[in-house]
């Protein structure tokens, strides 16, 4: 018999206290939003709520309002079997815009960027710098609703990724090796803004036991960057940030897919409660046993199911990767098992739910 809920679990382990079993969670699977509404979906869900030892990792946007939103325009338009977003901003030297395409069942991805030239950059500079105001309310119904299920996350702004995302990469990339002090003045004023934004969070979120999350620093990480783009652009910034979060009394978290090996150090200088999801070799460079040992205590780490093998693999493997990771871990803290992303097909196919379902079930009667 289990003598912790889902959530309990999670949180001891977040703070590197001893758990009963190892935590499991799904990764941002969970009630609300769109999963519900596709019936591809409902056995996994059925099967969630029915696993006593598996939890739900739950995020939860937070809505803004006032600040540059109020300079925001955003059209929708039906291209084929595809969804075209469209984002302008009207600033005071001229409009700004980016096209996101997504087509029929499949991630989207981004065929015109923001910012294209130096001539956009001061069209990005001349946007208002005014923080926006944060509304914590549809968080906290979804906190409610989960009770003991799982954890909400709640997402704050990176100050780097807010201004690598309106940048094509690769001119971002070739601007931080040759633009480094013009890159920095952009993240600058991001973090003037984003210091004040996540104060006004950390009020509304009194009382509740949020996981805070972050998701930009794994645009900074080895071989898409430099380590010592991460040292200058992510690190002191997020310790600034992580600071206030932990003297809020809250926990924090960083979302960081693929490579973390070469800047593991900077992730622990950083100070955040949690590193996730991690990603077993290939697509990650760093064993769990390592990445544990290297943590240390100091850290709790997420993840190592690979996303991919949900839709590849068979059951079987699934199961064996399950027991595996339970292998590994077996007597630490610190480590909670999740998938590395969150289902995005719709509907889903038939072998993802069947390997999706064997890992809740592998990890519900696993120890």
């Amino acid at each position: 018999m289990s003598t912790l809920s889902p959530k309990k679990r999670m949180l001891s382990a977040i703070r590197r206290e001893p758990v009963d079993r190892i935590p499991v969670a799904t990764y941002n699977f969970h009630p609300f939003g769109d999963f519900p509404q596709e019936p591809g979906y409902l056995l996994m869900l059925k099967v969630l709520y029915e696993a006593e030892n598996v939890g739900i990792l739950c995020k939860s946007p937070v809505e803004h309002k006032g600040g540059r939103a109020e300079c925001l325009q955003v059209d929708r338009r039906v291209q084929g079997d595809a969804v075209l977003t469209i984002t302008r901003f009207d600033t005071s030297k001229g409009q700004l815009q980016m096209v996101h395409r997504k087509p029929k069942d499949q991630p989207g991805y981004c065929v015109e960027s923001l910012i294209k030239d130096d001539d956009d950059i001061e069209k990005f500079l001349s946007l208002p710098a005014e923080p926006s105001l944060p509304d914590l309310s549809p968080t906290k119904e979804i906190y409610e609703k989960l009770g003991d299920k799982g954890l909400v996350y709640v997402d704050y702004d990176d100050p780097f990724y807010s201004v690598a995302r309106w940048f094509g990469f690769e001119d971002f990339a070739v601007r931080c090796i040759r633009q480094l002090p013009l890159i920095r003045e952009l993240v600058e004023r991001e973090f003037a803004r984003i210091k004040v934004e996540l104060k006004l969070m950390l009020e509304q979120a009194k009382g509740y036991d949020f996981l805070f999350y972050t998701v930009g620093p794994e645009v900074a990480t080895p071989p898409l960057l430099p380590p010592r783009i991460f040292e200058t652009l992510i690190t002191p910034y997020q310790k600034d940030l992580v600071g206030m979060i932990k003297k809020a009394g809250h926990l924090c978290s960083i979302h960081c897919h693929g490579k973390v090996k070469t800047v593991f150090d900077q992730f622990l200088e950083i100070g955040a409660d949690v590193l996730e999801p991690m990603e077993p070799p290939p697509q990650g460079d760093i064993c769990l046993e390592e990445a544990l040992d290297e943590a240390a205590g100091r850290m709790c780490l997420m993840g190592y199911i690979q996303d991919q093998d949900l839709y590849t693999s068979s059951p079987q493997e699934i199961r064996e990767k399950v027991e595996e990771i339970f292998r590994l871990a077996k007597g630490r803290t610190g480590y909670i098992m999740t998938p590395s992303a969150t289902p995005y097909m719709f509907p889903p196919p038939e072998r993802f739910v069947r390997n999706y379902v064997e890992f809740i079930r592998a990890a519900d009667t696993g120890c």
